[in-house]
């Protein structure tokens, strides 16, 4: 009897003990870097907060803020991660184009580069292609 009450005693409740999990901070702050592969090189910032909503050098003009700040947001797994070590890609070239995203997303750090010489980088980079500068 005394091991069930020592049971239920210990199932949630109001016990304060525990914090609370974090919740996500910080916003998106990223630098975007696309060269085509052909001489033109295209920068911006991205800065994506509370209260500030900011593009800067070529994405201005490249979309509203609002909507970078959210396809940013929407890619922000792809660019928060490593992807997969190793998997099966179609070697199929989609040409010279590279980009380059850093910065940091709720305060996970950003560092990827982006090109388009295997069928999976292809796929990645139509991924994140809305919120490069032109």
């Amino acid at each position: 009897m005394l091991a069930a009450t020592l049971a239920l005693a210990s199932c949630g409740g109001d016990d304060e003990s525990e914090p609370p999990a974090p919740a996500a901070t910080g916003g998106i702050e990223l630098t975007l870097r696309s060269d085509s592969g052909a001489g033109r090189v295209s920068t911006g910032e991205l800065t994506c907060r509370s209260g500030e909503q900011r593009a800067t050098g070529d994405l201005v003009g490249r979309a509203p803020v609002t909507r970078l700040c959210r396809d940013a947001r929407a890619v922000a797994p792809l660019l928060t991660g490593k992807g997969p070590a190793r998997r099966v890609c179609t070697q199929v070239y989609g040409g010279p184009q590279t980009a380059r995203i850093t910065g940091a997303i709720d305060g996970r750090d950003v560092d990827r580069t982006f090109k388009r010489t295997n069928g999976c980088e292809i796929e990645q980079y139509a991924r994140i292609a809305k919120i490069l500068p032109r």
